[in-house]
C-alpha cells in the first residue's frame, strides 16, 4: 500500500463514518475503521485525539504506522 491509497481509503471511510456526538464512540469507529482496513493493531494508548481526531492525523498516523 502506498500513500496514495491510504488517501483513497480514508476518502471512503469519510463518506461512510457516522459522525457520533460522543467522541469516544467517534474514536473507536476510528480505530475499528483503521485496524480492519490497514491490518494495523492499536493499543490502548494510540486510540486517541492525537492519533484518530481528524481525518489529517489517522493519515499521517497509517503513514507513520505503515512506514510510507
Amino acid at each position: 500500500m502506498n500513500k496514495r491509497q491510504v488517501k483513497e481509503r480514508l476518502s471512503e471511510f469519510a463518506g461512510i463514518c457516522q459522525h457520533a456526538e460522543n467522541d469516544e464512540i467517534s474514536l473507536l469507529e476510528a480505530a475499528l475503521f483503521v485496524e480492519d482496513v490497514f491490518g494495523i493493531a492499536l493499543s490502548d494508548n494510540e486510540i486517541c485525539k492525537k492519533n484518530l481526531g481528524t481525518h489529517n492525523a489517522i493519515e499521517k498516523f497509517i503513514v507513520k504506522k505503515l512506514q510510507l
